[in-house]
């Protein structure tokens, strides 16, 4: 595992609080849920990649029928939670695995992630990889972030012409165009907005659901003060750029 993911999956295992702060993220996970729902997949056998602590995991499970269910992620700790979430549930089981590297044997009917590949250091390889898994006619269902999330906290830096560590997200077009040999691609984007008390309550939020991890060297506390007073001056809200990613399998 990368330096970059060893850091991210610490992170998340400290999320001991992430429900309390992912209201985004709960409704990603079921928006996505009803977006698989809708397409009526085979689901006899299901992968999930970065599970977290269930939350699309609980969504989905009542919508679908499914004989094997592997979830997963990068995250040890979370495993927990979502175990803790979830129970005892017939044909579900967990395992600690970087979605992006997959130990797995092709044979999925089903495979969905929810806000877990903006981690990803490679996208476009990673979805081809994770479409590679799929059983003819089986689904491909990710929800990611791309460009324009968190556009809010970048231009707070940009103004003062100060670096920021949050990840730079791909362009939604750069996932639009993506080819995947034998399968079909459909891409749908949404925004969704939250609002923090100021922006000391948007860190904190970012460090409780595990999301703090960036890019390049964190600020000096004096910087750091003036992005803040520049994110509350722009009403201290962000924007989360939401893509779901839908592939097809030729059957």
């Amino acid at each position: 595992m990368t330096a970059w993911k060893s850091a991210v999956a610490r992170a998340f295992d400290g999320a001991a609080a992430y429900d309390g702060s992912a209201r985004v993220q709960a409704l990603v996970a079921r928006a996505l849920a009803e977006a698989v729902a809708a397409r009526k997949p085979a689901a006899a056998s299901v992968l999930e990649i970065g599970c977290g602590t269930g939350l699309l995991t609980a969504a989905l499970l009542p919508r679908l029928a499914h004989e094997s269910w592997l979830a997963t992620d990068i995250a040890p700790a979370m495993i927990g939670r979502c175990r803790a979430r979830l129970g005892a549930v017939p044909g579900l089981r967990h395992a600690v695995m970087d979605g992006e590297r997959p130990a797995l044997a092709p044979g999925f009917d089903l495979v969905v992630s929810s806000l877990a590949a903006q981690w990803f250091l490679d996208q476009p390889a990673a979805f081809r990889g994770l479409a590679g898994l799929l059983r003819p006619d089986g689904l491909l269902a990710v929800a990611t972030l791309v460009e324009g999330t968190f556009a809010e906290w970048r231009a707070a830096h940009e103004a003062l012409g100060l670096p920021c560590a949050t990840p730079r997200f791909p362009p939604a077009e750069a996932l639009a165009g993506l080819a995947i040999e034998g399968c079909t691609t459909d891409l749908t984007l949404e925004r969704v907005g939250e609002r923090h008390a100021d922006g000391t309550a948007f860190l904190q939020a970012l460090r409780a659901i595990g999301a703090q991890t960036g890019r390049s060297a964190p600020l000096s506390p004096g910087a750091l003060r003036r992005v803040l007073r520049r994110f509350e001056a722009q009403g201290a809200s962000v924007t989360y750029a939401v893509a779901t990613l839908l592939v097809r399998r030729a059957g």
